[in-house]
């Protein structure tokens, strides 16, 4: 007897999504190593439940599972952009516990994966209209003293995204002041060494005299992420062999080496 899903709807529709996908994938893997086109008006037979018995996604089988989800962020020829898969998107605390519950930690992930988590409609890409003027705070730590400690990590920086408290100006008790919120989404990186959190915004401070607002608000950020969200003293150095501190970067100054590169530490 089939057990019943305990998904939500969403997450159930995403692994059906991309159950079909495969099946499609399969059969045309299957044509290009010498399997045999129908003519035209002949139907092929393909033991679809053999098929789908290989099949296992994330949603299925969170450590053994050997299909992403379908694409939806990549259109056609954008390099690195193709290996990006949409697994679900959530408007509600229910629906995201059941993809949470549902996946494998970033601890388990294979190297040079990543997981992206970004408000609708906004690809995780320096050339969205959302980030293309802003800039990221990240902080890097060595896997080997961090395993324990960084699937923690990613849900409290993943919460405190949805729930909107990264950003102090949010919470603020002035009733006039009603500023749009400037984080666009949150990244986990993992590497053979070492893991990255990362926190995206829509804007970043150009160093000009006016600016001064902004990067205190940026730096606002930062220092709750680095206290409220990953747990450190303000106080506290982090850098070191793999590590660093808790780092600001524009996108565009991400893009220029050496010493003309500017950063916010906090």
């Amino acid at each position: 007897m089939a057990s019943q899903s305990t998904l939500p709807g969403p997450a159930l529709q995403a692994s059906k999504n991309a159950l079909s996908q495969a099946l499609a994938e399969n059969q045309a893997k299957e044509a290009e190593n010498g399997g045999t086109n129908p003519e035209p008006g002949e139907i092929q037979e393909v033991d679809m439940q053999a098929q789908a018995d290989n099949i296992r996604t994330v949603f299925s089988d969170a450590k053994n599972f050997n299909v992403k989800t379908p694409s939806t962020f990549a259109p056609a020829g954008q390099g690195w952009m193709e290996d990006i898969k949409r697994v679900i998107s959530f408007d509600s605390v229910e629906e995201f516990w059941g993809l949470y519950n549902n996946i494998i930690p970033p601890s388990s992930l294979p190297q040079k994966a990543n997981y992206y988590l970004f408000k609708d409609n906004i690809m995780p890409a320096w050339e969205d209209e959302a980030n293309k003027n802003g800039g990221k705070w990240s902080i890097q730590l060595p896997k080997d003293k961090n395993r324990l400690g960084v699937d923690k990590m990613w849900l409290y920086t993943m919460l405190a995204a949805i729930g909107e408290t990264f950003d102090p100006t949010l919470t603020s008790s002035d009733p006039d002041a009603t500023p749009q919120s400037l984080i666009t989404g949150v990244i986990v990186s993992t590497r053979p060494s070492f893991y990255r959190i990362s926190i995206w915004t829509r804007v970043a401070p150009s160093g000009a005299a006016d600016d001064e607002k902004l990067r205190e608000r940026i730096e606002a950020i930062g220092k709750n992420f680095k206290t409220s969200v990953l747990g450190y003293p303000e106080s506290a150095k982090l850098s070191g062999p793999l590590a660093t501190e808790v780092e600001f970067m524009s996108h565009k100054d991400s893009e220029k080496k050496g010493k003309q590169a500017k950063k916010i530490i906090v």
